[in-house]
């Protein structure tokens, strides 16, 4: 919800509102996919986001699936194991990481 209190002049209030509804125009939408695209490294189909409801649900669950989609289960499952061994410091300081799902810094 906080790309979308950004981006629109009334914030969301639930998950279900929609992007249009709450007076976003199709520059709205631009600076939407731009900001998608700088925080989480991800370019984000057009034509799916139109395919249904334009919800701050179905964003997300656009993003998670894009940053997901070449994870197969067996990676997934390994990520959580490894994420499960981690502390919490170390789990902090992975979610403060700016780069990209699966970069890692040199």
């Amino acid at each position: 919800m906080g790309i979308w209190t950004e981006l629109l002049t009334t914030p969301p209030r639930s998950l279900a509102d929609d992007f249009f509804a709450l007076g976003a125009q199709s520059l709205t939408v631009v600076r939407f996919l731009a900001t998608v695209q700088e925080r989480y490294g991800v370019e984000l189909p057009v034509d799916e986001l139109f395919a249904a409801e334009f919800t701050v649900s179905a964003a997300a669950r656009l993003i998670d699936e894009t940053l997901l989609g070449g994870v197969t289960g067996d990676q997934l499952a390994e990520l959580l194991d490894e994420l499960e061994g981690m502390s919490e410091e170390d789990v902090r300081a992975l979610l403060d990481d700016p780069s990209p799902l699966g970069e890692t810094s040199t």
